[in-house]
């Protein structure tokens, strides 16, 4: 139960002024999809469904996941994105020479598709991010890339280095003694669903379930398989677990759809709870989910969890 998921981290500064949204996570992910459809489109199809070019281009392998076949022969709907991003803490008027940062992080075949992300965020830099983008503000460069604490992409010599060696995330069980209380934070908008409707409430359990479909689905998709748990004990176990506190509260966040041409809401929850009772056997799923984010629209970095021991 393991997938390969490295981190890099994409250091930029600013040409122009930008202004740019609360939050930055929908303006990348827009952006950098326009960008890798640009760069990696060979046909310049409007729709990749059909499309004889499909499996080797960077652009649907990473954006277009509706559909995809495992091993067994079985078609799955939606295919996770093979990414998480992590936009940082930028936001408001940027003045030309200002420095920020982002993240990805890239799941399986995804880090071999880097060279064609790093190129799609150099065209982001040259068309600009933000309000005012057509008029020419919101210009970058991309400075330098990161990844495991080395260097591996200088603008200086514009070459891109492999990585050593690719990170690795499991259900790791070792050094965990036992617990009983714990803080939940949850740093962007979590989106969960039950009977098709978005929670406004964080029980236990809801967080457990959501946790074993994010790890079911990654392993499917992109590790060996789903994992052998017992999905019905462990959710039956979450639901013993006590609310101590909770300070967790509904954030109302929308982004702009050129595709949809409106605003969609990308709200969810947000706040810290703290837990009590027997956690032990969770703590290896909590930890998996805090590398990978939980819920919906982890693609636009919403469902960022960490998790302190009390």
């Amino acid at each position: 139960m393991t997938i390969k998921a490295q981190t890099y981290t994409f250091h930029c500064q600013f040409k122009t002024e930008a202004r740019l949204p609360g939050y930055l996570g929908s303006t990348l992910r827009g952006a950098m999809g326009w960008a890798l459809k640009k760069t990696s489109c060979a046909l310049r199809r409007q729709q990749c469904t059909g499309c004889l070019l499909r499996e080797q281009c960077a652009y649907a392998w990473i954006f277009e996941t509706e559909q995809y076949r495992v091993g067994d022969g079985r078609t799955i709907n939606a295919r996770p994105h093979p990414f998480v991003l992590q936009p940082g803490f930028v936001a408001g008027v940027q003045q030309a020479g200002n420095t920020f940062s982002f993240s990805l992080q890239l799941f399986d075949r995804a880090n071999e598709l880097l060279p064609h992300i790093v190129y799609a965020v150099q065209l982001m830099g040259e068309s600009g991010i933000g309000t005012g983008s057509k008029h020419g503000l919101g210009k970058f460069t991309l400075q330098k890339i990161t990844a495991n604490g080395d260097s591996i992409y200088a603008a200086n010599d514009a070459v891109l280095h492999q990585v050593d060696k690719i990170m690795r995330i499991k259900l790791d069980t070792i050094g965990i003694d036992d617990i009983h209380c714990l803080h939940v934070t949850l740093h962007t908008p979590l989106r969960l669903k039950q009977g098709n409707k978005l929670n406004r409430a964080l029980p236990f359990h809801i967080l457990i379930r959501a946790c074993l479909r994010r790890i079911a689905a990654l392993e499917d998709a992109y590790g060996n398989g789903e994992p052998d748990l017992d999905y019905t004990g462990i959710v039956k176990r979450a639901g013993q677990i006590k609310i101590q506190e909770s300070q967790i509260r509904w954030q109302q966040l929308f982004r702009w759809s050129n595709r949809q041409h409106c605003k969609v809401s990308l709200s969810g929850l947000d706040g810290v709870a703290v837990y009590t009772g027997d956690l032990t056997e969770f703590m290896p799923i909590l930890r998996y989910c805090e590398q990978v984010n939980v819920g919906k629209q982890t693609a636009f970095g919403l469902g960022k969890i960490s998790v302190q021991l009390k």
